[in-house]
C-alpha cells in the first residue's frame, strides 16, 4: 500500500513539474515581426501539445521584403528615389527613349518600354480606352513647365503686373507653383519611367469625377507588369502629391509587394535606407 502512494506521489510530481514547463512555455511565446509590414505577424510557441518529445518550433526566419541591398538602389536607375530632397541633375536622361506604341509622341525609357506596351495593351483588352495624358519630360521642358506657373502665379498675385524673378512675389509664387507643378529635378517623368494613365483626355483633373473602375482595373493588374501607383490621394502627406493617374515603373517585385502591402515607394525605401525621411 505505502508503494502504491509513493507511486502515486512521485507521478502527480511530475505532473506538475511538467504543467509547470508546459505554462511558462505558453507564457514565454512571442510575436515575431516578418519583415516589418503591418499585420505580417505569427504568434510562435516551442512546445507542440500533440507529441511532448517533438523537437521546438522553429521561430519564423522569413522576411517577406524583397531580398535587395542598398547597392541595388544605386545601381539600377529604376529603383531612384526622386523628389524635391532628392533631384536629377539637369544633365540627367535616360540612356534612350522611344516613342510609346498607341501613341503619337510620347516617350518612355527604352529598355522598359516594352513592359509599359504589355501594361497598355492589357488594359485596352479589358474593355478600356487609354490616354497617355503624360510621359517622358527632359529637364529643361519641365523647367519651362515650372517658369511659367511661377510666373501665372506671380502675375495674379501682383494684381495683373508682370514681376522680376529677383522679386520677392516672384519668389513667394515660386514657393506656390512648387504644390501644383513638379520643381526641376523632382519630377519623375525625367527618369522616362513614369506616366499618366486616364480613360480619355479630361479638361479638369477631378479624381473623383473619373472612371473607377478604368483605375480598380490598373491598381489591381498594374504590378504584374512591374508598375505602381506612385502617389495615392491615402499617401499625400508622405509623398506630397495627390495624382493617383500618375504610374511609375519598378519592376514587378517589388511593384507586387508594394501594391499589395498598400505602402507607397517612400515607405517602402525607407525599409532600405533608415535615415531616409520623408
Amino acid at each position: 500500500m505505502k508503494k502504491k502512494v509513493a507511486w502515486l506521489l512521485c507521478m502527480a510530481g511530475l505532473c506538475l513539474v511538467l504543467y509547470t514547463i508546459v505554462v511558462s512555455r505558453m507564457e514565454s511565446s512571442t510575436d515575431v515581426i516578418f519583415g516589418g509590414a503591418e499585420g505580417a505577424y505569427v504568434k510562435s510557441d516551442s512546445v507542440t501539445f500533440i507529441d511532448m518529445n517533438a523537437t521546438p518550433t522553429p521561430e519564423p526566419t522569413v522576411d517577406i521584403w524583397p531580398q535587395l541591398t542598398q547597392s541595388d538602389f544605386e545601381n539600377n536607375r529604376y529603383l531612384d528615389i526622386v523628389n524635391n530632397d532628392n533631384l536629377l541633375s539637369s544633365a540627367y536622361e535616360p540612356d534612350s527613349v522611344s516613342r510609346i506604341t498607341s501613341t503619337k509622341y510620347m516617350l518612355f525609357s527604352t529598355e522598359y518600354l516594352p513592359y509599359l506596351d504589355a501594361f497598355i495593351e492589357a488594359i485596352n483588352d479589358a474593355g478600356f480606352d487609354v490616354y497617355v495624358a503624360g510621359a517622358y519630360r527632359s529637364y529643361s521642358y519641365q523647367n519651362e513647365l515650372f517658369n511659367s506657373k511661377a510666373s501665372q502665379i506671380a502675375y495674379e498675385m501682383a494684381g495683373g503686373v508682370d514681376v522680376d524673378y529677383t522679386d520677392p512675389i516672384y519668389q513667394e509664387a515660386v514657393e506656390e507653383a512648387k504644390k501644383i507643378t513638379a520643381y526641376p529635378g523632382s519630377s519623375e517623368h525625367q527618369l522616362g519611367l513614369a506616366v499618366d494613365l486616364l480613360d480619355k483626355n479630361y479638361s479638369r483633373m477631378v479624381y473623383s469625377e473619373m472612371n473607377q473602375d478604368f483605375f480598380a482595373w490598373l491598381d489591381e493588374h498594374c504590378a504584374e507588369y512591374g508598375f505602381i501607383k506612385r502617389y495615392p490621394t491615402k499617401k499625400l502627406l508622405l509623398t506630397g502629391w495627390d495624382e493617383p493617374w500618375h504610374y511609375r515603373y519598378v519592376g514587378k517585385e517589388v511593384a507586387t509587394f508594394i501594391m499589395e502591402q498598400g505602402i507607397c515607394y517612400e515607405e517602402f525605401y525607407a525599409h532600405y535606407f533608415p535615415d531616409f525621411e520623408y
